[in-house]
């Protein structure tokens, strides 16, 4: 997109189509909201290197959008045609770290990223959708500002009126997803876990050594280990987050035997070394063929990392139990097993997230043991052909 320099001379609202990379950080270090402003440098890192990521790709279809008036930045947004992103199995457009100070500035945006969807001929468009989303997340949140960052999470300025822009600009709120405050530390169903079935820790290099089994099974739910993952791999991003995990997190602070007297716990940590387990991964097998048919990926606050703080905090990001186990227990027993594991290694807050709403077994199962403390749309739009 050209820069009209009259515009600017006037001090008017232009857009600049910008694949500078020190121009994009700029204008992410001017506009870009983080709750935790000693994360920012952080964030804005990690936008940049994945940008840059794409940039290198040839015939890779992102654009990064800068509304500038004058010489200040007042708006900024990406968007993108993600190989792997789907909306109910039809490819759409996406549209991330959208922020503007008006909304004739979020229109031009707004336009433009359609433009773009229309050129690579998608018919929808859905954000926010924020690249890397590991680390923007999907949505909008509209509910729970007051509550910490979470890694993995999504976060926007409270202030912003970014949904009401998209409504006027013919956006509708498509999917709901909350995040929620686990409260309830033991589940009465997890005491109740069928003879079959056995729960393990395994270590970091069980973990790879079994990646086949785990990503088939993941694989067999979600696009990719995360749920609504955007296509490709991420187990060994996730197990790069557990290599990052300071060492000193790995020694209990206590025997978790001395928490519980159920049988299968017991069991569970006897089995191990539980000064070389991955604390975070809690798994049940079947007893007889030694098959995976439960999982809870638990990751680590990065921000405390980042931070230098130990480890309190963990995003209950993947929970799976295989088809045809269910009502067995799994569930609720890995959940009251992994509290109790991750207390003994300094773990005090759990929190699930990306929980979509339309999802009826997984919300009539989990709402009872916690409460709603983040919430957040994905707006859509369908796209008409350009007149």
């Amino acid at each position: 997109m050209i820069v009209n320099s009259q515009m600017s001379k006037n001090n008017e609202v232009y857009l600049v189509d910008s694949k500078n990379i020190s121009e994009i950080q700029d204008a992410l270090e001017r506009v870009l909201y983080v709750p935790d402003i000693c994360l920012k440098p952080y964030i804005i890192r990690e936008i940049i290197a994945y940008i840059a990521s794409k940039f290198s790709i040839r015939d890779y279809q992102i654009k990064v959008y800068i509304a500038y008036k004058g010489s200040n930045v007042c708006g900024y947004a990406s968007t993108e045609i993600h190989p792997g992103y789907t909306s109910r199995n039809r490819k759409s457009a996406t549209l991330g770290w959208l922020h503007a100070n008006s909304f004739k500035t979020c229109k031009m945006l707004i336009d433009a990223c359609e433009s773009f969807a229309r050129r690579n001929n998608m018919k929808l468009i859905r954000g926010n959708l924020n690249f890397p989303k590991e680390l923007g997340g999907m949505g909008i949140q509209e509910f729970g500002f007051e509550e910490r960052m979470l890694y993995g999470v999504p976060f926007n300025d409270p202030s912003s009126k970014i949904t009401e822009y998209l409504q006027k600009l013919g956006y509708r709120r498509d999917a709901e997803y909350v995040c929620m405050e686990v409260t309830h530390n033991e589940w009465r169903m997890g005491k109740k876990l069928d003879k079959n079935i056995k729960i393990r820790y395994l270590t970091p290099e069980d973990l790879v050594r079994r990646d086949e089994e785990i990503i088939s099974l993941i694989g067999n739910a979600f696009i990719g280990v995360l749920p609504d993952s955007s296509g490709g791999n991420k187990y060994y991003d996730v197990m790069e987050l557990f290599a990052s995990v300071p060492q000193s997190h790995n020694l209990p602070l206590y025997d978790p035997r001395e928490t519980s007297d159920q049988p299968e716990f017991i069991e569970a940590w006897e089995s191990c070394n539980l000064k070389k387990i991955n604390s975070f991964v809690h798994i049940a097998f079947t007893r007889d063929t030694d098959e995976v048919v439960g999982i809870i990926f638990c990751l680590p606050d990065k921000y405390q990392i980042l931070l230098d703080e130990p480890i309190t905090r963990v995003n209950v990001d993947t929970v799976l139990v295989k088809k045809g186990y269910g009502r067995k227990g799994i569930f609720s027993s890995l959940n009251n097993i992994g509290q109790l594991t991750g207390n003994a290694y300094g773990v005090t807050y759990y929190e699930g997230t990306g929980i979509w709403m339309v999802n009826e077994d997984a919300v009539r199962t989990i709402l009872p043991h916690g409460r709603i403390n983040r919430r957040f749309f994905v707006w859509q739009k369908r796209l008409k052909k350009s007149s």
